[in-house]
């Protein structure tokens, strides 16, 4: 049953974002080398925080006020990489390559949305796929996973590329777009956290 891997390893990065935006926008300008220095990176921090996560679900899960502290950060933290986004210097398209970069490979280290996902994947997978301790169903489970990863990344490589051609989008445009975004889906979420509280 490891092999639903996969479609959780697409599903968990299918929605655009700074991590998909790096992967585009390094393909697009044909930054190969950098692009396949990236990819075992994104595949290593994710399995690192499913890990973790896993390993420790049922502990996060009996610790209420944890597992909130861990939501408000991640939020705080969307809100901030949104604002950035959005306010970093438009007149130069070649610091915004460098800040959709930059903000990529933070994304991929400090990932906010990881560990609540891979806390609700834990809970929805954990009867077909018992994470305790033993290491093979995880390990199984982790190499699907990547497996799915790299192919959601591999259609935004190709496709993603041929949208912004056929759109004759520029990356500032995108960048602000999912800026609005990210700040959008934080508020709402903080509010709900807020009000729920």
């Amino acid at each position: 049953m490891s092999i639903i891997g996969i479609p959780i390893g697409f599903y968990g990065y299918m929605f655009p974002g700074n991590i998909n935006l790096m992967v585009l926008d390094l393909y697009g300008s044909k930054k190969y080398k950098t692009l396949f220095m990236i990819l075992p990176l994104i595949i290593l921090f994710e399995s690192c925080y499913a890990i973790i996560s896993l390993f420790y679900l049922n502990k996060v899960k009996e610790n209420s006020q944890l597992f909130s502290l861990i939501e408000i950060v991640s939020y705080l933290l969307i809100l901030a990489m949104g604002i950035w986004m959005i306010f970093e210097n438009k007149s130069s398209s070649q610091v915004s390559q460098k800040n959709t970069l930059y903000r990529g490979v933070l994304s991929v280290i400090i990932h906010p949305q990881q560990i609540p996902f891979w806390l609700i994947i834990g809970v929805l997978v954990n009867p077909v796929i018992n994470f305790g301790m033993d290491r093979i169903p995880i390990l199984g489970f982790l190499f699907f996973n990547a497996i799915g990863t790299l192919l959601v990344m591999l259609i935004y490589m190709i496709y993603g590329n041929r949208l912004m051609q056929y759109f004759n989008l520029k990356l500032n445009l995108l960048n602000t777009i999912m800026g609005a975004l990210y700040i959008l889906l934080a508020l709402i979420c903080l509010t709900k956290l807020f009000i729920n509280s």
